[in-house]
């Protein structure tokens, strides 16, 4: 029997994956949980700024400045999107833990505004995060790379 439960990806990249933070190869004392590129939230959120730009409408076969400016600013919520939660980390225990997570006096939580306040003081975690969400060996059933 080939059973192939430990690949399937789509049911962990759904509920996201808590995963610690290195940035430049330095450990951080952040987890965050990040939800799959294959996740129904990413999916739909991609889905939705191709038919708000008019990408594969008749007419329409190149973007505009508009729709390049547009794609521009909206970097960072394609990145916020992957985030659903921040959480402390311990490296030493290698788990999560009920430290509260402070950014410049700011306690962060488990909201957007949080996540954004996240990626426009530490602009460094956005290509982690977009990189988090893309590996699928992340979503793996088993062997997790955490």
């Amino acid at each position: 029997m080939a059973d192939l439960t430990a690949f399937a990806t789509k049911d962990n990249a759904d509920e996201g994956v808590v995963l610690p933070v290195r940035l430049n190869g330095t450990k951080i004392p952040l987890a965050l949980r990040i939800y799959g590129s294959d996740s129904d939230v990413v999916i739909e959120y991609e889905r939705s700024k191709i038919r708000k730009l008019g990408i594969g409408r008749k007419g329409k076969k190149d973007l505009d400045e508009d729709d390049i400016e547009e794609l521009l600013e909206n970097q960072d919520e394609a990145v916020i999107i992957r985030i659903g939660g921040i959480y402390s980390y311990d490296w030493k225990k290698k788990e999560v833990n009920d430290d509260p997570v402070i950014l410049f006096d700011q306690t962060l939580k488990c909201d957007k505004e949080s996540y954004k306040y996240l990626v426009d003081k530490m602009p460094a975690i956005k290509d982690w995060v977009m990189e988090q969400s893309n590996d699928r060996a992340n979503f793996l059933s088993t062997g997790k790379k955490n």
